[in-house]
């Protein structure tokens, strides 16, 4: 059978000869279907496309009993491309009906999300240094020695003795020495500036959003099963 003449794809109900619901196409693959029946544990089948009546819309009908359909050995990969079904069921084999006994339980995993959190290095911004040469007016008192010329007269009586000058005219030149102040300017380092960085420690309150999952169980008329209780099904 070609595919393409019923345009099958995934998600499509199959529907077997006597009414009852065989489980969803998983997948359209070369010779058959792989058809998943149950919720909470899913049972794949592995239908031939011999098995195909017709299909329309969202449904596939088969040619085969729903039960013929869940116990003739198709819930196994087949490993030949030439499948063909037999209106015997296969011995030893039970028909998945969904039905949970009274011996059996099924555990259900519910999920929740958590916060979690990490820090990372981020940059809040810069330290400048600048260094800047301040010009300013300095005022030293520097003490000058400076020769000055005294002039004094004393009066004498005596007569003149060889080798004194007289009666001669004449000049005599006495230097009078003095201090000038020379500025001189030399570098010298006043003071040392030390810049360090010190990892302070704080805590930060962040929040989100989470989600977890609950379960709701009710029975046939709606009402809310608790914990630790049951129901008793209706004749």
């Amino acid at each position: 059978m070609n595919n393409d003449l019923y345009n099958l794809t995934s998600g499509m109900d199959v529907e077997a000869s006597d009414g009852g619901k065989v489980g969803t196409v998983h997948e359209v693959l070369d010779q058959y279907l792989v058809v998943s029946k149950g919720f909470f544990f899913p049972q794949d089948y592995y239908i031939p496309f011999s098995a195909i009546n017709s299909a329309d819309g969202g449904t596939v009908y088969l040619n085969v009993t729903k039960d013929q359909a869940l116990n003739q050995g198709w819930d196994a990969i087949p490993d030949t491309t030439n499948q063909v079904y037999t209106d015997q069921p296969v011995v030893g084999r039970t028909t998945d009906t969904g039905r949970l006994e009274s011996d059996d339980t099924i555990d259900i995993s519910l999920s929740e999300e958590e916060l979690t959190a990490r820090t990372r290095e981020v940059e809040r911004g810069q330290v400048r240094v600048d260094k800047d040469v301040i010009v300013e007016d300095q005022t030293l008192d520097v003490p000058v020695t400076e020769e000055r010329v005294h002039v004094s007269r004393r009066v004498v009586d005596r007569d003149v003795r060889p080798g004194d000058t007289s009666f001669e005219e004449g000049t005599i030149d006495v230097p009078v020495y003095g201090e000038e102040v020379e500025l001189e300017k030399r570098a010298r380092v006043r003071e040392e500036v030390e810049i360090s960085k010190d990892a302070v420690q704080d805590v930060e309150r962040v929040s989100g959003t989470v989600r977890r999952e609950e379960v709701r169980i009710t029975d046939e008329s709606g009402n809310v099963i608790n914990d630790d209780t049951s129901t008793r099904s209706r004749r």
